[in-house]
């Protein structure tokens, strides 16, 4: 999971999580160093064979989880994990694939002019469901990839430095939470991340229909990302129509 002036008092902190919970099974680490993949987790099936792209690496112990180093990259740094039970697709950190990054469709599909977006309808097409609930606490963005928390006010309103610290210390069994997440493991997504909800055929709030977020303010919500005219301030999306607003940090 990351802008016009305004004076606010505090603004909303939509939380964005490190790693990829999906399913049974969760990623507390997969990042590529040195050459190697090294991936760890929980919540596999007891003692099963762990498979990465198809091959065995690692079983799992007796609670679930397991711990292992591999020099099998994918090519599109998304690999698949499987216990036998559950398959799950894991991004791996540091890995870049060279390729360009594609840009999403802005969800406008209303046409006012020829040749406007509306008409054209371009970039890439959101998936059907946009979004999954993985009942733990945590929302998967099927476009990007990227983690949410599903509960979209769990702290109200926050000045930027207070955002950034409450989300950094959020863990399981806060905010609904179930997924084993450990302080740390979340952070305040950037700007483009923020973005990158946005559907601009909706309003109050500018998000896609059917949505899973719950206590969603269709408000201003804190990026990380610092203004570079204004480092007293920082980037936000107002969800209400979806623009950028830049904000004092205090």
């Amino acid at each position: 999971m990351k802008r016009l002036t305004a004076t606010v008092i505090g603004a909303f902190a939509f939380l964005i999580f490190v790693v990829s919970p999906a399913h049974a099974i969760t990623i507390s680490k997969s990042a590529l160093a040195n050459g190697k993949v090294t991936v760890k987790g929980n919540g596999a099936t007891p003692l099963a064979t762990i498979l990465w792209e198809g091959s065995a690496v690692k079983t799992a112990n007796r609670a679930g989880k397991f711990n292992f180093s591999t020099t099998d990259l994918p090519s599109d740094c998304v690999g698949k994990l499987s216990d036998g039970v559950t398959t799950i697709q894991v991004g791996v950190g540091g890995c870049t694939t060279g390729t360009r990054a594609e840009v999403a469709a802005t969800g406008q599909t209303t046409s006012f002019a020829a040749g406007d977006d509306g008409d054209l309808e371009k970039g890439v097409a959101s998936p059907d469901p946009r979004f999954t609930d993985n009942l733990n606490g945590t929302i998967t963005d099927n476009l990007t990839g990227l983690i949410w928390l599903k509960d979209a006010n769990c702290f109200g309103a926050r000045t930027w430095a207070l955002a950034l610290s409450d989300v950094n210390g959020l863990n399981t069994g806060e905010c609904g939470l179930t997924d084993g997440s450990v302080a740390g493991d979340w952070r305040l997504p950037n700007l483009r991340e923020l973005q990158s909800l946005v559907d601009y055929g909706q309003f109050n709030p500018a998000l896609p229909l059917g949505h899973p977020f719950t206590n969603f303010q269709a408000s201003f919500y804190w990026s990380s990302t610092t203004d570079a005219g204004n480092s007293g301030a920082a980037w936000d999306v107002v969800f209400s129509i979806g623009f950028n607003g830049n904000s004092g940090k205090s």
